[in-house]
């Protein structure tokens, strides 16, 4: 049967690279990360669309603030990453963006799609508290909100277009906020492996009739099959 996947738009270029060529793909927008109980109910709707009709169905979030907690399919199987969010998948796994945060504390991730979409990042919450509030409360509610990061570090993907303006808005950025900016390379990995069925850690494959719970996300070790 063909596959589908249904993704966010922040993971799209790097699914599509990898995806079977009949595979079809379906985008939600970045900003229903903002309302995981709505991003919930949408990807379910999508989820439900799907199933029966498709086999796998790739998902291409993480546990998102919960928002896969429950999905469920019933008659085709679910498959996404154990990680928390699209940033332990650009940087190749959930351990290594635990490696990163114990190792070199103080990093805000950023990666392509998070970077001035209007919605979703902590920039853009600046940039709507400015117009309520003016600049200068903004500036301190955000270096507050800030306090123990000193550093963006922008994930850039191997697929990526040219990032140059979305380099340059990170910069200005940290600049405005007193922090430094670093680049850090991105691997496409997981999602291969994930696409290919090869066995690793971060990847959860529900079967069908079962939902998708906290504990299969949280549990460590090999590939999951339950």
């Amino acid at each position: 049967m063909v596959a589908k996947a249904i993704t966010c738009n922040v993971m799209e270029a790097e699914m599509r690279a990898l995806l079977p060529e009949d595979a079809d793909v379906e985008i939600f927008d970045i900003s229903l990360h903002t309302r995981p109980n709505k991003l919930r109910g949408t990807l379910q709707e999508a989820v439900s669309r799907a199933d029966g009709l498709y086999d796998p169905i790739f998902l291409g979030y993480g546990l998102c603030s919960q928002a896969t907690v429950g999905l469920v399919a019933q008659n085709s199987h679910l498959v996404l990453f154990k990680t928390d969010d699209c940033i332990g998948v650009f940087l190749g796994s959930k351990e290594d963006q635990r490696q990163r945060a114990h190792n070199e504390p103080g990093a805000y991730f950023i990666s392509r799609g998070w970077v001035g979409d209007g919605t979703g990042s902590l920039f853009d919450e600046y940039h709507r508290m400015k117009e309520r509030r003016g600049e200068e409360k903004a500036l301190k509610l955000m270096k507050k909100m800030l306090g123990h990061y000193d550093r963006i570090a922008h994930i850039i993907m191997p697929s990526a277009p040219d990032l140059e303006g979305d380099k340059a808005y990170a910069r200005a950025m940290a600049d405005t906020f007193g922090l430094d900016y670093v680049e850090i390379e991105g691997t496409t990995e997981l999602i291969r492996q994930m696409v290919d069925g090869q066995t690793n850690r971060d990847v959860l494959i529900v079967p069908p009739g079962a939902p998708i719970t906290l504990e299969m996300m949280m549990q460590e070790g090999e590939m999951v099959h339950v």
